[in-house]
């Protein structure tokens, strides 16, 4: 059965974003999925076992050798996290532009992805750490302002009153900044560029992607449950027959290396968000510039 190829270049509604993302979901959930396993999958195993290795760390935490052990631990489960969803972003964004590529719907291969990986893997590597970087500057500079603050009023209480309420710009900044990484490589322009463009469209609809983020956040926990109940069961059969610190048995330790594996692969769900954030991208500049409607007017003259 030939199945016609989803429009992104349109104006959709709240509701529409959501059917429209899971719609995609649906249509492309085979070569979406295997090259989600094949590209990002073994970071996602390296990431697993690292946490398999810091739950086990946390049953032996009472021995001296195990504090060192576990800080190295952590920091290398950090570095996994943060390569697993560069590539992760990767692989989707990859496929996306290969979707929009295509005149017709037809099935996208893994070595079509694994090509488009290739060429933008550094670009978003750049763009996350360019991102970090920022927000991390705006941070300093509010917690800087913060203690100077609560410092000249004594009030602790109020020091802290004042960081919730100058937290909030933070959080507005990062929501603007939902579309940095489709504008940069749809559009292809820079980092500066991507960063002006995404506030431009994202002007006076701010709540609107905050309520879209939310919501799908919700909905990728709930999902995300379900990879977490193996691990939970583990972890709290496993708690009580350690409390002596002695360790964990060869089984159980086993049984958690498996179980944090299956646990990790629940950032794949992260996929969801950023189908869903494209859709609301194209959505948008419809919405603004009308560029899909111009397209149409102008291949029927």
């Amino acid at each position: 059965m030939t199945q016609n190829k989803i429009e992104f270049q349109r104006y959709r509604d709240f509701g529409q974003i959501i059917n429209s993302t899971f719609e995609f979901i649906r249509q492309n959930f085979l070569p979406l999925l295997k090259s989600l396993i094949f590209i990002t999958g073994p970071f996602l195993l390296i990431t697993g076992l690292l946490l398999g290795f810091y739950q086990k760390s946390i049953f032996t935490l009472f021995q001296i050798t195990s504090l060192s052990q576990t800080g190295l631990i952590i920091l290398l489960l950090i570095v996994s996290i943060f390569l697993t969803m560069q590539m992760l972003l990767s692989t989707v964004y990859s496929f996306i532009l290969i979707y929009l590529s295509k005149e017709d719907y037809t099935q996208i291969s893994i070595e079509e992805v694994w090509d488009g990986v290739k060429q933008i893997f550094f670009k978003i590597l750049g763009l996350t750490l360019a991102l970090i970087f920022l927000i991390a500057a705006a941070f300093f500079i509010l917690v800087l302002f913060i203690g100077l603050t609560a410092n000249a009023t004594q009030n602790p209480f109020l020091g802290m009153l004042i960081f919730l309420l100058l937290f909030i710009p933070i959080l507005f900044f990062i929501v603007k900044l939902s579309f940095v990484y489709i504008v940069a490589l749809y559009e292809r322009t820079g980092f500066w560029e991507s960063i002006q463009r995404s506030f431009y469209l994202i002007r006076n609809k701010w709540w609107f992607t905050f309520g879209l983020i939310f919501v799908l956040g919700v909905i990728q926990g709930l999902m995300g449950v379900i990879f977490q109940i193996p691990q939970y069961i583990i972890t709290f059969a496993t708690m009580f027959n350690s409390l002596d610190g002695s360790g964990v048995s060869g089984v159980t330790e086993i049984l958690i290396m498996i179980t944090s594996v299956i646990s990790a692969f629940q950032y794949l769900l992260s996929s969801i968000t950023i189908i869903a954030l494209a859709f609301l991208y194209f959505s948008l500049v419809e919405l603004k510039e009308a560029k899909g409607l111009m397209e149409k007017i102008e291949s029927i003259n």
